[in-house]
């Protein structure tokens, strides 16, 4: 029978194929934050033996803690054997310079950034690792907000040049396969925190 572990591998490449997200000779770069979820698609794209990077953004808002995110992502990009591309953001200058919320700043840099690595190192697709329940949240957060037709459909599993490899995943699963695996990642205390709307 087959165990937990190999049967959440095969449905992360069962989701891949079956949505068509990418082909087996494209290069992927992965938006890895250090968190739970971006840490376990990095060592699913290992184990499925696929050609991948990880990028990492360091917004310079926590301090300390932002730096320990930034190791911490290149150690795991140095023990995948993954090539490693970072960047720190002066965020808070720049939201208060374009009149942008935090959240809305921090998104507008990391893409921007993100397109300009993907073009200048030749990768095919940036991968995010949104899951399952992130698609609800998403949902639910457009229909309060009265997006009715954006509300339903929510986060695409591909959208142009970005994937979302992971978002047949709840958050349970992840959390198992984190914890069979005895694997190491960050916490952000800012997801803890209601103090923005999410995605």
């Amino acid at each position: 029978m087959q165990n937990p572990h190999s049967r959440f591998l095969k449905k992360f490449q069962q989701f891949i194929s079956g949505k068509n997200l990418f082909g087996p000779q494209d290069k992927i770069l992965l938006a890895v934050s250090g968190g739970i979820d971006s840490t376990v698609m990095a060592h699913l794209f290992r184990k499925a033996g696929l050609k991948f990077a990880i990028a990492h953004c360091n917004f310079q808002l926590r301090g300390e803690e932002s730096d320990a995110d930034e190791a911490f992502v290149k150690e795991l990009a140095s023990n995948l054997d993954a090539p490693f591309y970072s960047i720190k953001f002066e965020t808070e200058t720049y939201s208060d310079t374009h009149k942008l919320s935090i959240q809305m700043a921090a998104r507008e840099l990391r893409y921007d950034w993100f397109e300009k690595v993907l073009n200048v190192q030749g990768y095919d697709y940036l991968a995010t690792a949104h899951h399952k329940d992130d698609l609800a949240e998403t949902v639910l957060l457009n229909l309060v907000k009265g997006s009715v037709l954006v509300g339903l459909h929510g986060i695409l599993p591909k959208n142009n040049r970005i994937i979302r490899p992971l978002l047949w995943a709840e958050k349970p699963e992840i959390m198992e396969y984190a914890a069979h695996a005895k694997m190491h990642h960050r916490e952000d205390k800012s997801n803890a925190e209601n103090k923005y709307q999410r995605n």
